[in-house]
């Protein structure tokens, strides 16, 4: 992924289910998407399609010198 780029997760539903979720930053973070919960396997192919109600494993890490955010 480019510096300075913005990524999105978007999901695909068949049903009328509607969840929001509001967020607005700028943050310095690493993303990584697995195939179990071991994390030792990552998902390599874009699109990743997953079932509704299929466990998505992810691995999240926020990089900043502020002890503020978590």
């Amino acid at each position: 992924m480019e510096n300075n780029s913005t990524v999105e997760a978007i999901y695909i539903t068949k049903n009328n289910i509607i969840q929001n979720t509001t967020s607005v930053g700028r943050y310095n973070v690493s993303i990584s998407f697995y195939d179990s919960d071991s994390f030792s396997k990552p998902v390599l192919q874009s699109p990743y399609y997953v079932d509704l109600n299929q466990t998505l494993f992810a691995q999240v890490s926020l990089h900043s010198s502020d002890p503020n955010l978590l």
